[in-house]
C-alpha cells in the first residue's frame, strides 16, 4: 500500500508503517503480526486485539500449542470473546500449523466439546452463571429473612414483657 506523506502527513505515515511490525496478537511466547494472520486470510485485527487481551489477562498459556493442548474451549466463553475472536484463534492455530485442515473443529474434538455453535456454548455458560447467581441470591435472602424474623420476634417479646 502506498502511503502518501503529502496527503496523510509524515507522522501518520510513520505510525501506520510502525503498526505493520507491531505484534497484533500474543499467545504466550508466540507473536503474530498482521502479515502472519493475513497469510491465512484473517483480517480481523480488532478481534485479534481482543483475543490478545483475553488470553494474556485470563489464561496463562506458554504458547499457541499449549493453548491448543491444555485449554478447554469452555474456559474461553468469556465476555468479549465472540465468534470472530474464535475464528481469529483458529487462524492463529492455522498459522502455527496446529490442528490440521480444520483446527477449531479438531480443538473441540480434542477436548470432547460438543456444541452446535460458539454462541450456544457462550449462552449455556451464561445461563449456568445466572442460575448460580439466582440460587446464591435466594439463599442470602432466606438467611436475611430468617434473621429479620428472629430480631423482630425478640423485639416484640421484649415489648410484651416490659408492658
Amino acid at each position: 500500500m502506498y502511503l502518501a506523506t503529502s496527503v496523510l502527513g509524515t507522522y501518520q505515515v510513520n505510525k501506520l508503517l510502525a503498526r505493520r511490525s507491531h505484534p497484533l496478537l500474543r499467545i504466550g511466547r508466540d507473536i503474530f503480526l498482521r502479515k502472519d494472520l493475513a497469510r491465512v486470510e484473517c483480517y480481523n485485527f480488532t478481534a485479534a486485539a481482543n483475543l490478545d487481551y483475553l488470553l494474556n489477562k485470563h489464561l496463562k498459556v506458554k504458547d499457541t500449542r499449549d493453548l491448543y493442548e491444555r485449554i478447554n474451549p469452555h474456559e474461553l466463553a468469556l465476555p468479549r470473546m465472540g465468534w470472530i475472536s474464535l475464528a481469529t484463534l483458529g487462524a492463529a492455530f492455522e498459522a502455527k500449523h496446529i490442528g490440521g485442515a480444520s483446527p477449531l473443529e479438531s480443538w473441540l474434538k480434542k477436548h470432547e466439546v460438543k456444541i452446535a455453535t460458539w454462541d450456544t456454548l457462550k449462552h449455556r455458560e451464561a445461563d449456568e452463571e445466572a442460575r448460580d447467581k439466582k440460587r446464591t441470591t435466594a439463599r442470602r435472602r432466606a438467611k436475611q429473612n430468617a434473621a429479620h424474623k428472629s430480631i423482630v420476634g425478640e423485639f416484640l417479646a421484649g415489648r410484651t414483657e416490659g408492658a
